[in-house]
């Protein structure tokens, strides 16, 4: 599928799903907003796979894929032994990590290089959420052709309906040219964690993106994402175990357990 093909299919994710995730949120038996982010990346990701219902939204099944040109092979290959520190951070959420490696030469094929490599990890593996992690140093010439796949590979995800978890500059500057392509397609990404990397709050600024963790993690090779994987974990937990006020017959007019009572207390 050619790279147009694939814009086409991008469209936006149920808002009204995701408000009534929030809803949902709003309603358990806690002050409102007290899970700030974790409940906004479940609200979130209600939109982007269209449920509500606790019963429905499962926990995604997910990967973490690392980006890299050649420069970055022998690193490339640690992380497909197992062997880098990003491999260790995925496994404790139960993810698996995958390197890949962009060989393509021109910007266009990047882009269909890219787009292929994700359309073939969320078929074979069933995935629901993808991280994406980049070895490739911005300094780099082969780091324009590693961007490009990678913006492919979001625009892939984004048509296959998948959430993206964005680790590092270098995949926020991918997800910027992403929505150039693609205005609806920040609608499936997620910001994993402010990087120390220079230019890393502005750019999630710019991309209207909230990163729950700052861990001065000085690159963007995954980590952040990895560990992230575990927070949006909890939000869905929080959202699937936690009963609302309804659920467990507790009843309005009781003033301090009031919902009316506590939205009227944030404004």
């Amino acid at each position: 599928m050619h790279i147009e093909e694939i814009i086409q299919k991008i469209g936006p994710t149920d808002k009204e799903c995701a408000k009534l995730a929030q809803a949902r949120f709003d309603a358990l038996i806690k002050p409102v907003g007290s899970l700030a982010q974790l409940e906004r990346m479940t609200a979130k990701y209600a939109g982007i796979v269209g449920k509500y219902n606790k019963h429905e939204l499962e926990y995604p099944k997910r990967e973490l894929l690392v980006w890299c040109g050649i420069d970055e092979a022998e690193q490339a290959g640690k992380i497909m032994q197992a062997q880098w520190p990003v491999n260790v951070l995925a496994a404790e959420t139960g993810a698996k990590t995958q390197a890949l490696l962009v060989t393509a030469e021109t910007e266009a094929d990047a882009l269909e290089e890219g787009a292929t490599l994700v359309q073939e990890s969320i078929h074979e593996r069933g995935l629901g959420l993808l991280g994406f992690g980049c070895l490739a140093s911005v300094d780099n010439v082969d780091n324009e052709m590693v961007q490009a796949a990678m913006v492919g590979g979001i625009l892939q995800a984004a048509a296959m309906g998948v959430g993206v978890l964005l680790d590092g500059v270098a995949t926020l500057k991918a997800a910027q040219k992403a929505r150039e392509l693609a205005p609806h397609v920040l609608d499936y990404c997620f910001a994993g964690h402010v990087s120390d990397e220079a230019g890393a709050e502005e750019l999630l600024k710019e991309l209207g993106l909230e990163a729950p963790l700052r861990l001065n993690i000085p690159d963007g090779a995954g980590e952040g994402a990895a560990l992230c994987f575990t927070l949006f974990d909890a939000g869905i937990k929080a959202y699937k175990e936690m009963e609302t006020f309804e659920e467990a017959s507790v009843h309005a007019e009781v003033k301090e357990f009031s919902l009316a009572e506590q939205n009227k207390n944030t404004k």
